[in-house]
Order: C-alpha cells, then sequence, then structure tokens
C-alpha cells in the first residue's frame, strides 16, 4: 500500500477511533465529587463538561469532514455526528448519567462549527495552485 493511499486509510482509523473512545467516555460513569474537587464548584464542573461537549464534536466533525477518503460525500458525517449525540445522550440515562435535550444542542454547535472549519479547509485546499513536481538533482 502506497503512502498516498495509506494516509485516506489512517485518516479514516482515526476519526473511527476518536468516535469509540468519545462514544466510552459519554456511556461511563462520572464522578462528580472528584470533578469538584478538581474543578472547584459545581459551575467549574458544568462549564467544563459543557465546553468539551462543543470541543469533541467540532473536532469529530473536522476529523471526519477532512478525511480525503470520503470526497465530496463528507457531509454524512454531520447527520451522523447528531445522531450519535441524541443516541448516546439517550442511552446516559441507563449509565447513571443524566440525559439532557441541551446537550445534543451543544453537540450539534460543536458540529456546526467543525463543519465550517470543513468548508473553510475544503476552499483553502481548492483554492491552492498544485504544488510543481520537483525533480532530482
Amino acid at each position: 500500500m502506497s503512502c498516498c493511499r495509506a494516509w485516506p486509510t489512517a485518516h479514516v482509523f482515526a476519526f473511527a477511533f476518536a468516535l469509540t473512545a468519545w462514544t466510552v467516555a459519554l456511556l461511563s460513569p462520572v464522578p462528580h465529587d472528584s470533578a469538584r474537587k478538581v474543578l472547584g464548584s459545581d459551575w467549574g464542573v458544568f462549564l467544563f463538561a459543557k465546553t468539551v461537549h462543543v470541543g469533541s464534536y467540532a473536532i469529530l466533525t473536522v476529523l471526519g469532514g477532512t478525511a480525503a477518503a470520503f470526497g465530496r460525500r463528507w457531509w454524512w458525517v454531520l447527520p451522523g455526528l447528531v445522531a450519535h449525540g441524541g443516541l448516546t445522550e439517550y442511552l446516559q440515562g441507563f449509565v447513571g448519567r443524566g440525559s439532557r435535550v441541551e446537550d445534543v444542542g451543544l453537540d450539534s454547535i460543536g458540529i456546526a462549527l467543525g463543519g465550517f472549519v470543513v468548508l473553510a479547509y475544503r476552499a483553502v485546499t481548492r483554492a491552492a495552485p498544485p504544488a510543481e513536481p520537483t525533480s532530482p538533482e
């Protein structure tokens, strides 16, 4: 397998690994007492948790949306991640965590932010002139 074909495959595996790790994290019980000790207050825990929701879904969107293997079909990442956010939020009710519709909204904000980053990245890479091949000397 050449390096040019290996890169999209590695990118897809990175996306799958990140999505799997995030799913496991979302479906694991959270020790709120430990989090309060580290972050100092309930407000700190709340703010940290909500920032992680937005940031994680933004990163997942960028990882999925920039995978060259997806080509023009990268858009499927957006509804797929929204569905993932809704499903994991629902399943959290069965693992001792609370389920909040607001978290799905925060996930969607992260997905939208990540989508804008992907669109900007694709616009820049499309506008860039192709690299000149170098001759070995």
